[in-house]
């Protein structure tokens, strides 16, 4: 599954010409028809008889990306690979396509990998998360067991970034500083060590360590790892947010250099 529907349709074809077979011989026309009928009724698309001679542009955000969905199980695959597939729909939208992949999950026994930056949609599908940083990676283990003790502090950071209406909290939301590294020219030693609050001397210079197991079934790649780090340093993390004037001084230094370089 693409993370853009738009891109991932012939704006001048209809649905009842996208089953997609490939590596296998094309179905004829009327039993095409009668597939895409098909699909489009196990992903819950309403009237599935009569939107079937709709065009894309015809069909709703959540529309699309079910009839996205119908397209990557037409093969009938043992694993579906979504890209972002909660991208761009609202609320109740997400909902509705997180409970569909559920139950097509559980009726037709087909193993989903997400790639997303929804750590609501991790919490509520998954059950083994894989977290990377600059295209290694860095953290895995289960759901559970990295979302109530995570020991990179990327992804310490990535959980503390996004409100959670699991929980009470009484702490502010903390950022990650800077920017994601050039990966042409990335930093020695540990990728993110230029961002990571609880950086040492040696995640600077050393090459980065293998993954780790950091307890049962999960694993690491860090020097610090969060169990080592004082609570009194997670306290100053956590309030290290950058104040208003400070953020206004930086959006107006950015300005200041996008304005130079369009001036050149």
């Amino acid at each position: 599954m693409r993370q853009d529907d738009h891109s991932a349709f012939d704006p001048e074809a209809r649905s009842r010409t996208r089953p997609d077979h490939r590596g296998q011989d094309p179905l004829p026309a009327s039993l095409a028809r009668t597939r895409v009928v098909e699909l489009l009724k196990r992903v819950r698309v309403p009237a599935a008889e009569t939107r079937v001679n709709d065009y894309p542009h015809q069909f709703s955000g959540g529309m699309r990306q079910r009839a996205m969905i119908a397209m990557g199980l037409s093969n009938e695959p043992s694993l579906l690979i979504a890209d972002e597939p909660t991208t761009a729909l609202d609320v109740t939208v997400q909902a509705q396509i997180i409970q569909l992949m559920k139950t097509l999950n559980r009726e037709l026994g087909t193993a989903m990998m997400l790639i997303t930056h929804n750590m609501a949609l991790v919490a509520s599908l998954c059950q083994r998360v894989v977290v990377m940083y600059a295209g290694r990676v860095v953290e895995e283990g289960p759901v559970d067991q990295i979302f109530q003790n995570p020991q990179h502090p990327y992804t310490w950071s990535l959980l503390r970034s996004v409100p959670r209406v699991d929980e009470a909290r009484k702490d502010r939301l903390v950022s990650i500083r800077g920017l994601p590294p050039d990966l042409v020219s990335p930093p020695p030693g540990c990728k993110f060590h230029p961002r990571c609050p609880f950086v040492i001397d040696k995640c600077k210079t050393d090459p980065e360590p293998q993954l780790l197991e950091v307890a049962t079934n999960q694993v690491a790649r860090c020097w610090v790892l969060m169990r080592n780090v004082s609570q009194e340093d997670v306290a100053a993390a956590k309030t290290s947010v950058v104040s208003v004037e400070a953020a206004q001084k930086l959006k107006q230094e950015a300005t200041s250099e996008e304005s130079g370089i369009a001036g050149r």
